[in-house]
């Protein structure tokens, strides 16, 4: 055992689609040193892409081996535990009965991450290990995270994340859906070149961002391929020049599983997903103008043990995540012409009267970046149908990808969006009855904040350049100045005013000083 005195221990137990990982750290002298690192071999990604569900009897393994990494967390005094599953598990269709009996047998709660959640925090492990690397080219960066099961993609343009897409399909996945082929035909690498192409070159990648100067790898299989590659890490990095991956590209795509386990020394499961790998490899090389690949030696536990053991991190972290999911959903607006002026002065609003009245709505940041999201995004409808803007609006942002979002996030944003001065939250709604109640009621919060904002702004002139809000005891004072004609905005707020206090209790007051002497 390596403990050495510092400070606390934590632990993150990974359950991967085929590997089951666990590693304990510690933080000291402000660094975070691995004190072990333990991985046992599971079959449940194949199982999952295959057939749908996890066997019982690898959830028996599962369970079994982490009895014993639970006795070695426990030989390091490990006070902070964390277990996390990814693609396999989130896609499997027994995961609940499976997530239960873990619960039962090894009295651990699983956390069953969803796609968003798994790769925002590879990403930002990611860029913290690129930013610190020494002249890290200037440019639009393409970071991508090459999952057993899923692929994702972002842009970062120096400061923040501004493009986000997630393509549900990875190399062990791709492999199950089409090893077939390889059995019965001898095309297998042309279908599987095919069919990537036609999904990457459907990624809307914004045309002012086609000159893509570097290109930024993390997954599973980077070590294999730098191993086979004859590179080294350098600093924590492998950069590997593309013509190697070319090559080694062309070399394998004739070979069989079988020769590829038995030529570069490998696992089977690794001879299966090699080539799909290369080919996801090129692909994206395609996209950019860059000669090489780098890749961080980084994983989805490093970001977890970094927010674990050092506090800043997180708070970091949540900035990051706020920052560029701001920055990724103006350029969606953008792209459907959104009114940015408008939008602009809506979220203004919005988040002035949300910080003010905090005690009243007890939400937290991640509510906040949800309504400064859907202000960004809720004219988005026009650009579809103009006549059913509301619905158009509705439907374009449920289907989206925002960074650092989950899918419920995303839908409530889609729904917060979806209401004007006419339309608020109903139980009459099939659709929205299907939501929860924790959720209904963030939902109708957020609208009845949203709806008072967008009214101050509802002729989209910008008469009012900024709000004064004060909370009394039953009313919300909302007060400005402006000469202009101010009658479209009284109205549409006088009809958005009942709901925010059916909802808080708290009748909203508008009042406008004139400018004029």
């Amino acid at each position: 055992m390596n403990r050495k005195k510092g400070g606390k221990v934590a632990a993150v137990i990974d359950i991967s689609s085929s590997m089951l990982k666990m590693k304990i750290a510690q933080l000291q002298k402000d660094k975070i040193v691995t004190l072990d690192r333990l991985e046992y071999p599971v079959k449940i990604g194949s199982e999952v892409f295959h057939g749908g569900k996890i066997s019982f009897e690898s959830l028996w393994n599962i369970s079994s081996t982490l009895h014993g990494y639970s006795d070695v967390m426990k030989e390091y005094g490990a006070e902070q535990q964390r277990v996390v599953a990814t693609t396999a598990l989130r896609e499997a269709k027994n995961r609940d009965y499976i997530t239960d009996q873990l619960k039962i047998q090894n009295g651990i709660t699983v956390q069953v991450l969803e796609d968003d959640q798994e790769k925002t925090l590879i990403y930002s492990e990611v860029l913290n290990s690129i930013q610190a690397m020494p002249n890290f080219p200037a440019g639009n960066t393409l970071i991508s995270f090459i999952g057993t099961g899923s692929i994702g993609l972002s842009i970062f343009d120096g400061t923040n994340m501004i493009f986000s897409q997630n393509i549900s399909i990875g190399p062990m996945k791709l492999y199950n859906m089409l090893g077939s082929i390889q059995e019965n035909s001898g095309d297998f690498d042309t279908v599987v070149e095919e069919y990537l192409n036609l999904i990457v070159k459907h990624i809307p990648i914004p045309g002012r961002l086609k000159s893509i100067r570097n290109l930024v790898l993390a997954g599973s299989e980077i070590e294999l391929i730098a191993r086979i590659c004859s590179v080294t890490p350098d600093q924590g990095h492998y950069i590997i020049q593309s013509e190697l991956i070319g090559r080694l590209l062309q070399e394998v795509r004739v070979m069989t599983p079988d020769s590829l386990a038995a030529k570069y020394d490998i696992t089977d499961a690794s001879a299966q997903v090699l080539y799909p790998v290369l080919v996801i490899y090129m692909q994206l090389l395609q996209l950019t103008h860059a000669d090489r690949v780098i890749c961080p030696k980084v994983e989805l536990w490093d970001a977890l043990l970094r927010q674990m053991l050092v506090p800043k991190s997180k708070k970091d972290y949540e900035t990051h995540v706020v920052n560029s999911a701001i920055s990724c959903a103006q350029w969606i607006a953008d792209r459907y012409r959104c009114n940015r002026s408008h939008s602009d002065a809506v979220r203004r609003f919005s988040c002035r009267i949300f910080d003010k009245t905090k005690k009243i709505h007890g939400m937290d940041y991640k509510s906040r970046l949800i309504l400064e999201l859907a202000c960004i995004l809720h004219d988005a409808g026009y650009y579809i149908n103009s006549k059913e803007h509301l619905n158009s609006t509705f439907d374009l942002v449920k289907n989206i990808d925002i960074y650092g979002l989950t899918d419920r996030e995303v839908l409530m944003i889609a729904f917060l969006s979806s209401y004007d001065e006419y339309c608020v939250p109903s139980g009459d709604d099939p659709e929205f009855n299907r939501l929860d109640k924790q959720t209904r009621l963030m939902i109708s919060k957020l609208v009845a904040i949203f709806r008072l904002s967008n009214a101050l702004d509802k002729s989209q002139t910008q008469k009012l350049e900024d709000i004064a809000i004060k909370l009394e005891k039953d009313r919300l004072v909302i007060t400005s100045s402006s000469d202009g004609n101010l009658t479209l905005e009284k109205w549409a707020f006088d009809l958005c005013a009942p709901f925010f206090q059916e909802v808080f209790g708290i009748h909203p007051v508008l009042k406008i000083k004139t400018l004029m002497l």
